[in-house]
């Protein structure tokens, strides 16, 4: 039958939603159990011949009847009250039929309780103040003898139909209601749990948004961060390209421009030899710059491995002070600071990769340095031995001292134009150190000089890594 036919129920309900489950529930138990109940009713009413209590009572609920066959077509409000308003009626009709002998107080209780359950609180207090009315008014009709009672309660309660109808019909409300409050008791309290599990995996989601945002922000400040970085890489590689341009094409016209002039008859041998020296040394920064592009080139595919040998320290200063003071302006003097070191002091490394890496540090402090001095010496400990190479240069600002050791970079881009360069110099020197187990590092203060530190183990691993 349509009537049997339960609506069913979720946790995930709203509280209406439950309200209009557990209405729906209770007009299908007034119909399964309340009809038969007011039917028996009927049938003790012809068998007293004094009172129709049970035939008014079954008209009554008529109209509940109805809603239960059409249930979804009215609204939760209109079929709350109608239930309310049907339990009052029997209540008025049991009162009138019999005072409080029959079940008339317990309906009217009953109506009181449902509506606790099912309305707001405003149409609470009218049916409230309605069925305690209701008593009230019936009450002083019956004490007042303005209403006399019809039945005979004394000897219809010795027969046995009128015990069975007021067990059944208590019985029946008293477990309607019962079960009514117990099923509202544990929706509601499947509610709450429902929404305190709810509230708890919101706290975790908003946990893992909170871990997702801060993540985000990370990377965000890290693409900022790789943006900028690629920016200014972009910056110096264009720099170091109109450097290159520069520095490649003011010597090959020297090359060009002198090699020219040689063609010229009449030369006189003095200048014949002036132009030749021009084209020597133009040719020589030429290929010192193409030397420096190889190197750096060379040093990016990482196939470069130390060749080790042992060497002496003083033997190997000594070579670099010869060949470099040959290079350096009378306004500037290139001191060997040896004199009381430990002349047989020796480390296991690449004399060829040692050869560059000061090559490239020694030639930088001669550029920078128009006059004073540069100084090349060491210092021992226990493991190390560190060579150094003092300046009284131009020197290095702080903000610069984070990318000398870059590639393409300069201090600041004036410095090319007034000095020239790459900016490969100590890049080659850093590269190079690393391959030999070296650590650079340096001392500086703008307009006094810079001091550039090598550092070499001792010991060299004998096992060099080709991976």
């Amino acid at each position: 039958m349509k009537i049997l036919k339960t609506k069913d129920l979720n946790i995930n309900d709203t509280l209406p939603e439950i309200k209009d489950t557990l209405l729906y529930r209770i007009y299908l138990a007034i119909g399964t159990i309340g009809l038969p109940t007011i039917l028996f009713g009927i049938i003790s009413s012809y068998k007293l011949e004094v009172s129709k209590i049970g035939i008014w009572s079954a008209l009554a609920f008529i109209p509940s009847l109805i809603v239960l066959m059409n249930y979804r077509k009215f609204s939760y409000v209109l079929k709350s009250n109608l239930l309310i308003a049907t339990l009052v009626l029997i209540g008025i009709i049991n009162l009138y039929g019999g005072a409080i002998f029959g079940a008339s107080l317990t309906i009217l209780l009953t109506s009181i309780g449902l509506s606790t359950l099912l309305l707001d609180k405003k149409t609470i207090y009218f049916w409230v103040l309605t069925s305690s009315g209701v008593i009230f008014i019936f009450g002083l009709l019956f004490l007042t003898g303005t209403i006399e009672l019809n039945v005979d309660y004394i000897q219809s309660s010795k027969t046995f139909s009128s015990w069975a109808t007021a067990i059944l019909l208590y019985l029946w409300l008293g477990g309607l209601f019962a079960v009514s409050f117990n099923y509202l008791f544990k929706r509601l309290n499947n509610k709450i749990k429902l929404i305190h599990q709810n509230e708890q995996e919101l706290e975790k989601k908003n946990a893992d948004l909170l871990i997702l945002l801060e993540e985000k922000e990370k990377n965000s400040k890290e693409l900022l961060k790789a943006k900028l970085k690629a920016e200014e890489s972009n910056k110096l590689k264009t720099e170091f390209l109109h450097n290159m341009s520069h520095e490649v094409r003011t010597p090959l016209n020297g090359v060009v421009g002198f090699s020219r002039l040689l063609k010229k008859e009449g030369l006189t041998k003095q200048k014949r030899e002036y132009f030749t020296e021009i084209i020597i040394n133009n040719g020589l920064k030429l290929q010192k710059i193409i030397d420096d592009i190889v190197e750096l080139s060379l040093l990016n595919t990482k196939q470069h491995y130390p060749e080790l040998s042992e060497i002496n320290i003083n033997e190997f200063l000594t070579e670099l002070h010869s060949i470099f003071s040959l290079k350096i302006s009378e306004d500037v003097k290139l001191v060997l600071a040896t004199k009381n070191s430990n002349k047989d002091l020796k480390i296991v490394s690449d004399h060829h990769k040692l050869t560059k890496i000061f090559g490239n540090i020694i030639e930088n402090a001669i550029k920078f340095t128009k006059e004073g001095t540069i100084e090349i010496g060491y210092f021992e400990s226990t493991d190390s031995t560190t060579i150094y190479v003092k300046d009284t240069g131009i020197g290095i600002s702080d903000k610069d001292k984070a990318i000398i050791f870059d590639r393409f970079s300069q201090a600041n881009s004036s410095i090319s134009d007034v000095y020239g360069g790459l900016g490969l110099g100590l890049c080659i020197a850093k590269e190079n150190t690393n391959l030999v187990d070296g650590n650079i590092s340096l001392d500086s203060e703008v307009g006094k000089g810079t001091t550039f530190y090598v550092e070499l183990p001792k010991n060299h691993k004998t096992n060099i890594s080709k991976n």
